[in-house]
Protein backbone atom coordinates (compact mmCIF):
# COMPACT_ATOMS: atom_id res chain seq x y z
CA UNK A 1 0.00 0.00 0.00
CA UNK A 2 0.94 3.60 -0.78
CA UNK A 3 0.63 5.64 2.26
CA UNK A 4 0.06 9.60 1.29
CA UNK A 5 -0.63 12.23 4.34
CA UNK A 6 -0.42 16.23 3.80
CA UNK A 7 -0.07 17.32 7.18
CA UNK A 8 -1.94 21.10 6.64
CA UNK A 9 -1.79 23.18 9.67
CA UNK A 10 -4.08 26.98 9.38
CA UNK A 11 -4.88 25.53 5.87
CA UNK A 12 -0.78 26.01 5.10
CA UNK A 13 0.74 22.85 3.92
CA UNK A 14 3.75 22.08 6.35
CA UNK A 15 5.07 18.65 5.44
CA UNK A 16 4.08 15.72 2.89
CA UNK A 17 4.24 12.09 4.53
CA UNK A 18 4.71 9.09 2.01
CA UNK A 19 5.56 5.48 2.87
CA UNK A 20 5.17 2.19 1.44
CA UNK A 21 2.58 -0.03 3.76
CA UNK A 22 2.80 -4.00 3.58
CA UNK A 23 3.64 -7.05 4.55
CA UNK A 24 2.97 -8.64 7.80
CA UNK A 25 0.05 -7.81 10.27
CA UNK A 26 2.80 -6.54 12.75
CA UNK A 27 4.89 -5.27 10.06
CA UNK A 28 1.79 -3.15 8.89
CA UNK A 29 1.38 -1.92 12.76
CA UNK A 30 5.18 -0.68 12.98
CA UNK A 31 5.01 0.59 9.75
CA UNK A 32 2.06 2.71 10.98
CA UNK A 33 3.91 4.01 13.72
CA UNK A 34 6.69 5.49 11.80
CA UNK A 35 4.08 7.29 9.73
CA UNK A 36 2.77 8.62 13.19
CA UNK A 37 5.86 9.62 14.23
CA UNK A 38 6.62 11.43 10.71
CA UNK A 39 3.17 13.45 10.78
CA UNK A 40 3.79 14.17 15.08
CA UNK A 41 7.12 15.70 14.16
CA UNK A 42 5.80 17.94 11.69
CA UNK A 43 3.12 19.21 13.77
CA UNK A 44 5.61 19.78 16.54
CA UNK A 45 8.22 21.48 14.87
CA UNK A 46 5.28 23.98 13.51
CA UNK A 47 3.45 24.22 17.11
CA UNK A 48 6.75 24.76 19.02
CA UNK A 49 8.15 27.24 16.76
CA UNK A 50 4.47 29.43 16.89
CA UNK A 51 4.80 29.14 20.76
CA UNK A 52 8.11 30.33 20.82
CA UNK A 53 7.64 33.50 18.72
CA UNK A 54 4.53 34.27 20.77
CA UNK A 55 7.12 34.41 24.07
CA UNK A 56 7.52 37.57 25.33
CA UNK A 57 10.62 39.37 25.67
CA UNK A 58 11.37 38.68 29.53
CA UNK A 59 12.78 41.22 32.58
CA UNK A 60 15.92 40.92 34.67
CA UNK A 61 16.73 42.95 37.61
CA UNK A 62 13.79 45.58 36.72
CA UNK A 63 14.80 45.76 33.35
CA UNK A 64 14.04 43.77 30.04
CA UNK A 65 16.82 41.84 29.17
CA UNK A 66 18.53 41.92 25.79
CA UNK A 67 17.78 39.92 22.57
CA UNK A 68 20.78 38.13 22.02
CA UNK A 69 20.04 35.82 18.69
CA UNK A 70 18.34 32.62 17.93
CA UNK A 71 19.66 29.11 18.10
CA UNK A 72 18.63 26.07 16.79
CA UNK A 73 17.54 22.97 19.85
CA UNK A 74 17.02 19.49 18.96
CA UNK A 75 14.50 17.96 21.37
CA UNK A 76 13.91 14.13 21.51
CA UNK A 77 10.25 13.91 21.78
CA UNK A 78 7.93 10.45 21.68
CA UNK A 79 7.73 11.28 17.70
CA UNK A 80 11.14 11.73 17.48
CA UNK A 81 14.08 14.48 17.28
CA UNK A 82 12.35 17.83 16.86
CA UNK A 83 14.57 21.21 16.07
CA UNK A 84 13.42 24.37 17.07
CA UNK A 85 14.70 28.04 16.76
CA UNK A 86 13.99 29.56 20.26
CA UNK A 87 15.85 33.41 21.31
CA UNK A 88 18.48 33.47 24.16
CA UNK A 89 18.56 36.67 26.05
CA UNK A 90 21.43 38.69 28.36
CA UNK A 91 20.33 41.30 31.33
CA UNK A 92 22.65 44.35 30.88
CA UNK A 93 22.64 44.87 34.82
CA UNK A 94 23.84 41.20 35.95
CA UNK A 95 24.68 39.68 32.76
CA UNK A 96 22.77 36.59 33.21
CA UNK A 97 20.97 34.25 30.29
CA UNK A 98 18.16 33.02 30.17
CA UNK A 99 16.27 31.04 27.60
CA UNK A 100 12.41 31.30 28.09
CA UNK A 101 11.55 28.66 25.39
CA UNK A 102 13.59 25.91 27.39
CA UNK A 103 11.90 25.72 30.17
CA UNK A 104 8.49 25.30 28.57
CA UNK A 105 10.04 22.58 25.34
CA UNK A 106 12.26 20.16 27.65
CA UNK A 107 12.17 18.85 31.45
CA UNK A 108 14.62 20.82 33.05
CA UNK A 109 17.96 20.93 31.97
CA UNK A 110 17.04 17.75 29.70
CA UNK A 111 16.99 17.82 25.67
CA UNK A 112 13.80 15.98 26.23
CA UNK A 113 10.08 16.43 26.09
CA UNK A 114 8.33 16.71 29.20
CA UNK A 115 5.87 13.81 27.86
CA UNK A 116 8.75 11.32 26.84
CA UNK A 117 10.78 12.55 30.41
CA UNK A 118 6.98 11.05 32.08
CA UNK A 119 7.38 7.41 30.10
CA UNK A 120 11.41 7.36 30.68
CA UNK A 121 10.70 7.75 34.97
CA UNK A 122 7.67 5.81 34.49
CA UNK A 123 9.63 2.27 32.89
CA UNK A 124 12.43 2.94 35.40
CA UNK A 125 10.27 2.57 38.22
CA UNK A 126 9.32 -0.99 36.85
CA UNK A 127 12.74 -1.85 35.16
CA UNK A 128 16.70 -2.31 35.57
CA UNK A 129 18.25 1.04 34.12
CA UNK A 130 20.34 -1.56 31.79
CA UNK A 131 16.92 -2.13 30.06
CA UNK A 132 15.54 0.64 29.74
CA UNK A 133 17.89 2.15 26.40
CA UNK A 134 16.14 -1.16 24.72
CA UNK A 135 12.56 -0.96 26.07
CA UNK A 136 11.88 2.93 25.26
CA UNK A 137 12.82 2.24 21.75
CA UNK A 138 11.29 -1.28 21.48
CA UNK A 139 7.91 0.67 23.18
CA UNK A 140 8.03 4.11 21.57
CA UNK A 141 10.36 3.51 18.73
CA UNK A 142 12.83 6.65 20.04
CA UNK A 143 16.20 6.76 21.38
CA UNK A 144 17.84 8.03 24.99
CA UNK A 145 21.31 7.65 25.71
CA UNK A 146 21.66 5.57 29.23
CA UNK A 147 23.50 7.68 31.24
CA UNK A 148 21.07 10.53 29.37
CA UNK A 149 17.69 8.91 30.84
CA UNK A 150 19.85 8.26 34.18
CA UNK A 151 20.06 11.68 35.29
CA UNK A 152 17.09 12.63 33.96
CA UNK A 153 14.99 10.04 36.55
CA UNK A 154 17.86 11.19 39.09
CA UNK A 155 16.87 14.89 38.57
CA UNK A 156 13.14 14.35 38.56
CA UNK A 157 12.90 11.82 40.84
CA UNK A 158 15.68 13.51 43.61
CA UNK A 159 13.24 16.69 42.66
CA UNK A 160 10.14 14.97 44.53
CA UNK A 161 12.45 14.15 47.67
CA UNK A 162 13.95 17.37 47.97
CA UNK A 163 10.06 19.26 47.80
CA UNK A 164 8.90 16.51 50.37
CA UNK A 165 11.57 17.09 53.01
CA UNK A 166 11.58 20.77 52.12
CA UNK A 167 7.56 20.91 53.27
CA UNK A 168 8.63 19.23 56.32
CA UNK A 169 11.40 21.42 57.42
CA UNK A 170 9.64 24.57 56.90
CA UNK A 171 6.41 22.81 58.90
CA UNK A 172 9.11 22.01 61.54
CA UNK A 173 10.56 24.99 62.38
CA UNK A 174 7.61 27.06 62.17
CA UNK A 175 6.26 27.78 65.69
CA UNK A 176 3.18 25.80 66.34
CA UNK A 177 0.72 28.74 66.25
CA UNK A 178 1.84 30.34 63.24
CA UNK A 179 1.65 26.45 61.53
CA UNK A 180 -0.95 26.09 58.62
CA UNK A 181 -2.18 22.50 58.63
CA UNK A 182 -2.62 20.81 55.30
CA UNK A 183 -5.90 19.98 54.77
CA UNK A 184 -7.99 17.33 55.05
CA UNK A 185 -8.34 15.19 51.31
CA UNK A 186 -10.47 12.57 52.69
CA UNK A 187 -12.60 12.16 56.08
CA UNK A 188 -12.50 9.12 57.38
CA UNK A 189 -14.05 7.67 60.87
CA UNK A 190 -10.54 5.83 61.67
CA UNK A 191 -7.34 6.15 60.24
CA UNK A 192 -4.14 3.95 60.92
CA UNK A 193 -0.63 5.26 60.47
CA UNK A 194 2.56 2.99 60.35
CA UNK A 195 6.00 3.16 59.72
CA UNK A 196 8.77 0.40 59.43
CA UNK A 197 12.47 0.33 57.84
CA UNK A 198 13.65 -2.09 54.98
CA UNK A 199 17.04 -2.40 54.07
CA UNK A 200 18.55 -2.41 50.46
CA UNK A 201 22.49 -2.63 48.65
CA UNK A 202 24.03 0.51 48.40
CA UNK A 203 27.12 1.56 46.30
CA UNK A 204 29.28 1.86 49.52
CA UNK A 205 31.66 -0.25 51.04
CA UNK A 206 32.69 -1.63 54.26
CA UNK A 207 36.02 -3.95 55.12
CA UNK A 208 34.31 -7.47 55.62
CA UNK A 209 35.00 -9.33 58.50
CA UNK A 210 35.01 -12.64 57.63
CA UNK A 211 37.58 -11.60 55.48
CA UNK A 212 39.48 -8.49 56.26
CA UNK A 213 41.27 -7.78 52.78
CA UNK A 214 38.33 -7.71 51.04
CA UNK A 215 35.18 -5.46 50.97
CA UNK A 216 31.92 -6.08 50.83
CA UNK A 217 28.59 -4.06 49.56
CA UNK A 218 27.46 -2.12 52.48
CA UNK A 219 23.29 -2.35 53.12
CA UNK A 220 21.36 0.62 54.35
CA UNK A 221 17.72 1.25 55.63
CA UNK A 222 14.88 3.12 53.44
CA UNK A 223 12.35 4.33 56.19
CA UNK A 224 8.54 4.26 54.82
CA UNK A 225 5.76 4.87 56.40
CA UNK A 226 2.01 4.81 55.21
CA UNK A 227 -1.90 6.24 56.13
CA UNK A 228 -4.38 3.82 55.68
CA UNK A 229 -8.43 3.74 55.76
CA UNK A 230 -11.26 1.96 55.18
CA UNK A 231 -14.21 3.83 52.65
CA UNK A 232 -18.03 3.83 52.92
CA UNK A 233 -17.95 0.43 50.90
CA UNK A 234 -14.72 -1.10 53.12
CA UNK A 235 -12.63 -0.95 50.45
CA UNK A 236 -8.85 0.12 51.51
CA UNK A 237 -7.15 2.94 50.47
CA UNK A 238 -3.51 4.26 51.56
CA UNK A 239 -1.05 7.30 51.09
CA UNK A 240 2.86 6.07 51.10
CA UNK A 241 6.37 7.70 52.26
CA UNK A 242 9.54 6.91 52.03
CA UNK A 243 12.52 8.59 53.35
CA UNK A 244 16.28 8.17 54.43
CA UNK A 245 16.39 11.15 56.76
CA UNK A 246 16.34 10.92 60.51
CA UNK A 247 13.54 9.04 62.61
CA UNK A 248 12.58 13.33 63.57
CA UNK A 249 13.04 14.30 60.10
CA UNK A 250 10.81 11.52 58.65
CA UNK A 251 8.20 11.81 61.69
CA UNK A 252 7.45 15.28 60.36
CA UNK A 253 6.68 14.22 56.91
CA UNK A 254 4.56 10.96 58.16
CA UNK A 255 2.40 13.62 60.34
CA UNK A 256 1.48 16.37 57.56
CA UNK A 257 0.77 13.05 55.27
CA UNK A 258 -1.52 11.70 58.05
CA UNK A 259 -3.10 15.57 57.94
CA UNK A 260 -4.25 15.37 54.34
CA UNK A 261 -5.31 11.86 55.02
CA UNK A 262 -8.13 13.17 57.71
CA UNK A 263 -5.98 11.96 60.87
CA UNK A 264 -6.83 15.12 62.73
CA UNK A 265 -10.45 15.09 62.21
CA UNK A 266 -10.88 11.07 62.64
CA UNK A 267 -12.70 9.83 65.42
CA UNK A 268 -9.86 6.57 66.08
CA UNK A 269 -7.02 7.17 65.47
CA UNK A 270 -4.39 3.72 65.94
CA UNK A 271 -0.62 3.80 65.53
CA UNK A 272 0.27 0.14 64.57
CA UNK A 273 4.36 -0.83 64.13
CA UNK A 274 6.60 -3.66 64.65
CA UNK A 275 9.24 -3.73 68.04
CA UNK A 276 11.28 -0.98 66.43
CA UNK A 277 12.38 1.68 68.94
CA UNK A 278 12.27 4.68 66.19
CA UNK A 279 9.19 3.56 64.67
CA UNK A 280 7.57 4.27 68.63
CA UNK A 281 9.77 7.33 69.06
CA UNK A 282 7.52 8.76 66.22
CA UNK A 283 4.22 7.46 67.43
CA UNK A 284 5.54 9.53 70.98
CA UNK A 285 6.71 12.47 69.29
CA UNK A 286 3.80 13.21 66.28
CA UNK A 287 0.66 10.62 66.91
CA UNK A 288 0.43 10.51 70.93
CA UNK A 289 -3.36 11.04 70.80
CA UNK A 290 -3.07 7.36 68.61
CA UNK A 291 -3.71 4.27 70.30
CA UNK A 292 -0.65 2.15 70.37
CA UNK A 293 -0.83 -1.02 68.75
CA UNK A 294 2.29 -3.64 68.31
CA UNK A 295 1.98 -6.09 65.25
CA UNK A 296 0.75 -9.77 66.61
CA UNK A 297 2.80 -11.32 64.16
CA UNK A 298 5.89 -9.60 65.72
CA UNK A 299 5.18 -10.43 69.32
CA UNK A 300 4.48 -14.14 68.18
CA UNK A 301 8.16 -14.63 66.49
CA UNK A 302 9.29 -13.77 70.19
CA UNK A 303 6.71 -16.28 71.67
CA UNK A 304 7.98 -19.16 68.91
CA UNK A 305 11.92 -18.20 69.70
CA UNK A 306 10.97 -18.75 73.49
CA UNK A 307 9.15 -21.97 73.00
CA UNK A 308 11.84 -23.39 71.04
CA UNK A 309 14.42 -22.40 73.19
CA UNK A 310 12.17 -24.23 75.88
CA UNK A 311 11.93 -26.87 74.27
CA UNK A 312 15.29 -27.48 71.39
CA UNK A 313 14.62 -31.11 70.31
CA UNK A 314 10.73 -31.66 70.51
CA UNK A 315 8.73 -29.48 68.06
CA UNK A 316 5.45 -31.16 69.19
CA UNK A 317 6.32 -29.55 72.83
CA UNK A 318 7.61 -25.87 71.93
CA UNK A 319 4.26 -25.22 69.41
CA UNK A 320 2.08 -26.71 72.23
CA UNK A 321 3.65 -24.52 74.41
CA UNK A 322 3.41 -21.17 71.80
CA UNK A 323 -0.32 -22.33 71.30
CA UNK A 324 -0.97 -22.08 74.60
CA UNK A 325 1.31 -18.60 74.88
CA UNK A 326 -0.48 -17.25 72.16
CA UNK A 327 -4.48 -18.01 73.22
CA UNK A 328 -3.70 -15.85 76.51
CA UNK A 329 -2.16 -13.48 74.87
CA UNK A 330 -5.10 -13.49 72.64
CA UNK A 331 -7.87 -14.02 75.49
CA UNK A 332 -6.00 -11.78 78.34
CA UNK A 333 -3.83 -9.36 76.47
CA UNK A 334 -0.48 -8.91 77.30
CA UNK A 335 -1.07 -8.53 81.51
CA UNK A 336 -2.30 -11.71 81.29
CA UNK A 337 0.44 -13.29 79.52
CA UNK A 338 2.74 -11.78 81.78
CA UNK A 339 1.40 -13.39 84.40
CA UNK A 340 1.72 -16.34 82.94
CA UNK A 341 5.25 -15.91 81.94
CA UNK A 342 5.71 -14.99 85.46
CA UNK A 343 4.49 -18.20 87.11
CA UNK A 344 6.59 -20.39 83.92
CA UNK A 345 9.90 -19.03 85.07
CA UNK A 346 9.61 -19.83 88.80
CA UNK A 347 9.79 -23.68 87.52
CA UNK A 348 12.56 -23.26 85.12
CA UNK A 349 16.63 -22.82 85.97
CA UNK A 350 19.44 -21.94 83.93
CA UNK A 351 19.07 -20.70 80.04
CA UNK A 352 15.25 -21.54 79.95
CA UNK A 353 14.83 -18.72 83.00
CA UNK A 354 16.92 -16.52 81.20
CA UNK A 355 14.70 -17.45 77.79
CA UNK A 356 11.36 -16.53 79.77
CA UNK A 357 13.39 -13.40 81.29
CA UNK A 358 14.19 -11.91 77.84
CA UNK A 359 10.64 -12.45 76.84
CA UNK A 360 9.05 -10.60 80.09
CA UNK A 361 11.29 -7.82 79.57
CA UNK A 362 10.26 -7.42 75.52
CA UNK A 363 6.92 -7.20 77.20
CA UNK A 364 6.82 -5.17 79.74
CA UNK A 365 8.24 -2.53 77.68
CA UNK A 366 5.57 -2.85 75.15
CA UNK A 367 2.26 -3.65 78.04
CA UNK A 368 0.27 -0.26 76.77
CA UNK A 369 0.17 -1.34 73.44
CA UNK A 370 -0.42 -5.30 73.92
CA UNK A 371 -4.43 -5.27 74.37
CA UNK A 372 -5.21 -7.93 71.86
CA UNK A 373 -8.61 -8.26 73.41
CA UNK A 374 -10.04 -4.51 73.25
CA UNK A 375 -8.27 -3.84 69.69
CA UNK A 376 -10.26 -7.01 68.47
CA UNK A 377 -13.32 -5.82 70.35
CA UNK A 378 -13.32 -2.59 68.58
CA UNK A 379 -12.62 -3.88 65.35
CA UNK A 380 -9.33 -2.86 64.81
CA UNK A 381 -6.73 -4.40 62.89
CA UNK A 382 -3.89 -6.04 64.52
CA UNK A 383 -1.57 -6.94 62.20
CA UNK A 384 0.62 -4.37 60.18
CA UNK A 385 0.10 -6.24 56.88
CA UNK A 386 -0.12 -2.96 54.83
CA UNK A 387 3.17 -1.40 55.85
CA UNK A 388 4.73 -4.82 54.65
CA UNK A 389 3.47 -4.13 51.59
CA UNK A 390 4.03 -1.09 51.28
CA UNK A 391 7.77 -1.75 51.96
CA UNK A 392 8.08 -4.57 49.60
CA UNK A 393 6.08 -1.97 46.67
CA UNK A 394 8.12 0.99 47.63
CA UNK A 395 11.46 -0.80 48.21
CA UNK A 396 11.77 -4.55 47.66
CA UNK A 397 10.59 -5.43 44.77
CA UNK A 398 12.32 -2.45 42.67
CA UNK A 399 15.59 -2.00 44.77
CA UNK A 400 16.51 -5.68 46.07
CA UNK A 401 16.12 -7.49 42.87
CA UNK A 402 19.21 -9.72 42.05
CA UNK A 403 22.79 -8.16 41.71
CA UNK A 404 21.36 -4.48 42.15
CA UNK A 405 23.08 -2.24 44.35
CA UNK A 406 22.06 1.91 44.47
CA UNK A 407 23.54 5.19 44.99
CA UNK A 408 22.07 7.62 47.74
CA UNK A 409 20.26 9.72 44.40
CA UNK A 410 18.86 6.58 42.72
CA UNK A 411 17.79 4.86 45.38
CA UNK A 412 15.78 7.89 46.39
CA UNK A 413 14.68 8.68 43.21
CA UNK A 414 13.06 5.50 42.28
CA UNK A 415 11.48 5.30 45.55
CA UNK A 416 10.23 8.75 45.19
CA UNK A 417 8.83 7.92 41.59
CA UNK A 418 7.35 4.79 43.05
CA UNK A 419 5.09 6.94 45.62
CA UNK A 420 4.09 9.14 43.55
CA UNK A 421 2.55 6.03 41.42
CA UNK A 422 1.40 4.13 44.46
CA UNK A 423 -0.11 7.07 45.84
CA UNK A 424 -1.87 8.02 42.35
CA UNK A 425 -0.40 11.34 42.08
CA UNK A 426 1.45 10.58 39.32
CA UNK A 427 0.09 13.32 36.60
CA UNK A 428 -0.93 15.94 39.20
CA UNK A 429 3.53 15.09 40.34
CA UNK A 430 4.27 15.95 36.58
CA UNK A 431 1.84 18.93 36.10
CA UNK A 432 3.59 20.91 38.86
CA UNK A 433 6.95 19.52 38.50
CA UNK A 434 9.05 22.41 38.43
CA UNK A 435 12.98 21.65 37.66
CA UNK A 436 16.62 23.72 37.43
CA UNK A 437 16.85 24.47 33.18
Amino acid sequence: MQIQVTVRIDGREVANVEQVVGGTAVEIEEQTRHVQQRVGRAVLEVGWQARVDQSRRPCCCGRRMENRGRRTITIMTLSGEVSVERTRYRCRVCRGWLTPADGELCCGRHRVSRALAQRICQLATVQHFTRLEQLLADQHGVHVGHEEMLELVHDVGGTADRVRRAEAEVWHHTPPDRRTWPAPEVTPERVYVSCDGIMYCTNLCEPDPQHPEHDRLLWQQMRVGCVYWQDAQEHWHKQVLWGRESAEEFSTSLYLLACRCGYRQAREKIFAADGADWCWEIRAGQFGDAVGIVDWYHVSEHVWTTAHALHPAEKDAAARWAGDALQILRAQGGTGLVGWLSDQRGLRRGGKRAALTALLKYLHRRLDRLDYPAYRSAGWQIGTGMIESTAKQLVGLRLKGPGMHWSEAGALAVTALLAQDLNQHWHTFWQSLVLAT
